[in-house]
């Protein structure tokens, strides 16, 4: 088993600064609310885009594929846009806030950008943020323990039991799942 640390210290701190400011339930983590009442970034569906999800800088947006709403593979209808949030929340702080976008231009996930040969660094930054955000090890290790059930865990965290799955197996607490050969996204969800 796997047992490599993905870590990002800025998902524990907008999601401690949220429950701060905000209050409420730490589980699940409320990603939407994350987005707009903490970071003023609105949240919008478009069946013109070509990806699961954009993040438009200059106009503080989010956009997300309204064709993806109705799930698939394993998930329920929402649980794939709140990862795509998450990830794009990733691309907010991690690249945005900290200035690491010179020309903050529209961050999207196409299969162009998925290749071998495009540099992958940026988008596994914020899959790493997201999985952080909606998985905290500590919570996730805490529902293992109590739940040993891939499926239950999701839903307490409401996400996808594939991303569940990688995340577990990132802290060596499971095997990967059985269709690994599944979607490039889903294997850097939990990662």
């Amino acid at each position: 088993m796997v047992n490599v640390k993905y870590e990002d210290p800025r998902a524990h701190a907008v999601r401690e600064r949220y429950l701060g400011v905000f209050g409420g339930p730490e589980l699940p983590v409320p990603v939407e609310a994350i987005a707009g009442d903490l970071l003023g970034l609105r949240v919008e569906e478009s069946g013109e885009i070509d990806c699961s999800g954009m993040l438009l800088p200059a106009e503080r947006r989010i956009l997300l594929n309204a064709h993806e709403r109705a799930g698939g593979r394993d998930d329920p209808p929402l649980r794939r846009f709140r990862f795509t949030i998450a990830h794009e929340i990733g691309h907010w702080v991690c690249h945005c806030l900290e200035g690491r976008a010179r020309d903050p231009k529209p961050a999207f996930c196409r299969e162009v950008d998925l290749t071998e040969v495009a540099d992958k660094t940026l988008e596994r930054e914020a899959n790493v943020f997201a999985a952080e955000l909606l998985m905290p090890e500590p919570a996730v290790r805490e529902a293992w323990e109590e739940l040993k059930d891939v499926t239950a865990c999701a839903a307490r965290f409401d996400v996808s039991p594939t991303a569940m799955q990688w995340r577990l197996h990132s802290f060596g607490l499971s095997n990967p799942p059985a269709d690994a050969d599944g979607l490039e996204t889903d294997r850097k969800a939990a990662r």
